[in-house]
């Protein structure tokens, strides 16, 4: 059984099982998981919005807040500029992957194997990518997930916590490549002997029929087709889409543990370095007033939690650190205080 003190503090291991009791521990954990599978399924701003509250939620996990995902009075506006946000730092970032290795590929005579081997190492540079993503929204700017020296150093200070990380989207990426093996398995199954059994009657009545006949015979097919595979197809896309969910609120939460160690508390500006001390020592980290905007050089060097518009409130912890100004929703936070 999972303590608060693991949940709570910096501990340089066990991020699935901590991030799996974040997700799971409050009744009715899996009402938002269905809700942002929906999502998925609105063009643009459904993704956008499920990275941001992914996003969201992992920023103040980062920030030490032991809370579970919210379940009501969510602000998808800000959910949304959340995603698109890190959607800008991840293509920024993509863009430039990409131009390295178009520019390796052209290298005389080893160009092809050096662009080869720079696709496998971009597997892992995804990881750089969520860092950049994260860190933007830590500091809720675009330019802070383009500082490629402050990126760079913090996945060099704990390579081996942020591998265990991309362990986590491993598993999950081979969840999502079985569920399409199957699929695919299915489908070729079903639609396999209906093609047979089609192109055997045109073989031996296709020089007898109209053009009318063809075409109508052409619109049974599609029409048959499409009646075995769609629930194959609906089934597939639900599944996915529920599993895809898990794996970026897992993902990310488990990023924002990876983050604890730094201690956040002490960063600077945007543009600052990272402090040069060590990572923060294992153990509870204490507890970071979630209130008011993020802004780092208007904070006198340091960078605060604004309140996520993705996080759960009504925590105990949140009740003993909440001495921050007055925000226009906390009425609504103190009412779920109340009925806890």
């Amino acid at each position: 059984m999972m303590t608060d003190a693991q949940l709570e503090g910096f501990l340089p291991d066990r991020y699935f099982a901590r991030s799996w009791v974040l997700l799971t521990r409050d009744r009715g954990w899996l009402k938002p998981v269905l809700l942002l599978s929906a999502a998925l399924f609105v063009p643009i701003v459904g993704p956008l919005g499920v990275l941001g509250y992914a996003l969201e939620w992992a920023r103040l996990t980062a920030w030490g807040v032991a809370s579970s995902p919210k379940q009501k009075n969510i602000r998808v506006g800000e959910c949304i500029v959340s995603g698109l946000r890190a959607f800008a730092v991840a293509l920024v970032w993509a863009l430039c992957f990409g131009i390295v290795a178009a520019l390796l590929s052209c290298v005389p005579i080893l160009g092809p194997l050096i662009a080869l081997c720079w696709s496998i190492i971009s597997a892992f540079l995804g990881l750089i990518i969520m860092v950049a993503t994260m860190r933007a929204t830590i500091y809720q700017r675009v330019a802070a997930g383009l500082r490629p020296r402050a990126v760079w150093e913090l996945a060099r200070r704990d390579s081996a916590g942020l591998l265990r990380v991309f362990g986590i989207l491993l598993v999950f990426c081979c969840i999502l490549f079985g569920l399409s093996l199957l699929a695919s398995i299915a489908l070729v199954v079903t639609i396999v002997p209906q093609a047979i059994g089609h192109a055997g009657y045109v073989g031996l009545y296709g020089t007898l029929m109209t053009d009318a006949e063809r075409a109508r015979m052409l619109v049974d097919m599609t029409t048959a087709f499409l009646e075995s595979t769609a629930v194959i197809l609906v089934l597939y896309f639900l599944v996915t889409s529920v599993v895809a969910v898990i794996m970026s609120l897992l993902g990310y939460t488990a990023l924002g543990l990876w983050f604890r160690q730094f201690n956040l508390s002490e960063w600077g500006g945007e543009k600052d370095p990272l402090p040069t001390d060590e990572p923060h020592q294992e153990g509870p980290a204490p507890y970071q007033d979630p209130s008011g905007p993020v802004s780092a050089p208007d904070l006198g060097g340091e960078t605060a939690p604004s309140e996520s518009p993705c996080e759960e409130s009504g925590r105990d912890q949140a009740d003993e650190g909440a001495d921050g100004p007055i925000r226009s929703d906390d009425s609504c936070e103190r009412d779920e205080r109340a009925e806890l």
